[in-house]
């Protein structure tokens, strides 16, 4: 399924982004992470020929994404799905500074519009015969699949994280935009909004937030990273060739 595609995964040293770069790997593909950190654990399974380690790399600079992007398709000329996975949250304030605010807007949003735009921009140059399909004609298929990381705050508001919240509710927008604008040019755009999860993110969440969320999830646990690759896995899949900008809730069934 996945065996001799390559994907490039942001956020991928820790975390979902970690898990989906495992899930990857273990599905024989080659990987790109870029991550903020320097380094990447140590995934005992992986082939190293089909890991590759992008660090130090701030999703909000465009300048830095385009380079790394540039060094990626060296490597891996022919990319096969992007999955933006980077993102923040920082502690709850109902009144959040404004430079908290900005912050959060600049790498959930902003990393997203830069990682996501930069990689359909290299599909349009890479195959320029699919801007024939505004005139009418076949569209061509399984050149590419993006999936975004949101969040059940893609979808309602949560107490005291406002900034991350409307972060999300526009990963969903640049989501069901994109899904629109590059489906007849062969790449399927979805969002993934995973619910609690349990990953170091959840540090910045607000106390009591956990246990509350449990309560109303009728699984009474948080999701696994793993859980979450698997979706992401699937919808870069070729299993799921006609779906297209939705919302993939994974979240244990909370409402």
């Amino acid at each position: 399924m996945h065996t001799g595609r390559a994907y490039v995964v942001t956020g991928g040293s820790s975390g979902m982004g970690l898990a989906v770069v495992k899930k990857l790997l273990g599905l024989s593909a080659t990987v790109h992470a870029i991550d903020k950190a320097s380094e990447m654990p140590t995934i005992s399974s992986a082939n190293p020929d089909r890991l590759h380690f992008h660090p130090s790399i701030d999703v909000s600079s465009h300048e830095k994404v385009t380079q790394t992007f540039e060094s990626i398709i060296k490597q891996s000329p022919v990319i096969n799905g992007l999955v933006n996975c980077a993102g923040i949250i920082l502690p709850p304030n109902i009144l959040e500074p404004a430079e908290n605010f900005n912050k959060v807007m600049a790498v959930n949003v902003g990393g997203t519009w830069n990682v996501g735009t930069t990689y359909l921009r290299y599909v349009l140059e890479r195959h320029p015969d699919t801007m024939r399909n505004r005139k009418g004609g076949s569209v061509p298929e399984g050149i590419g699949s993006l999936v975004n990381i949101g969040s059940t705050a893609s979808l309602f508001g949560s107490p005291g994280i406002a900034s991350y919240c409307a972060s999300k509710h526009a990963v969903l927008g640049l989501t069901r935009t994109w899904a629109k604008d590059f489906g007849d040019k062969g790449v399927r755009v979805n969002c993934v909004a995973p619910g609690g999860t349990d990953t170091p993110l959840l540090k910045g969440v607000p106390p009591g937030f956990v246990d509350s969320y449990v309560k109303n999830v009728p699984l009474r646990r948080l999701a696994r990273p793993e859980e979450i690759a698997s979706t992401v896995a699937f919808l870069l899949s070729e299993d799921s060739s006609y779906i297209n900008g939705q919302v993939i809730p994974v979240d244990g069934g909370f409402r």
